[in-house]
């Protein structure tokens, strides 16, 4: 398995368990674990998590100025 970026999404095959990469790792190969099976890269993963966190950024800077 490569290594786990931020933004990054692994979702279990067997249960449906999401999994959200919030710090980067700094292993060699990352294995993440579910149900004894290891998780897969949901496909697009990084740039959905980057357009989810785009509209709370704006929303936190518009009521700090307030």
């Amino acid at each position: 398995m490569a290594k786990a970026k931020t933004g990054d999404r692994y979702v279990c095959d067997e249960c449906g368990m999401v999994v959200s990469v919030e710090e980067p790792c700094t292993c060699d190969a990352c294995g993440i674990v579910c149900c004894d099976l290891p998780m897969v890269k949901a496909p697009g993963a990084a740039r959905k998590a980057k357009k989810k966190a785009a509209p709370a950024k704006a929303k936190k800077a518009k009521a700090a100025r307030r």
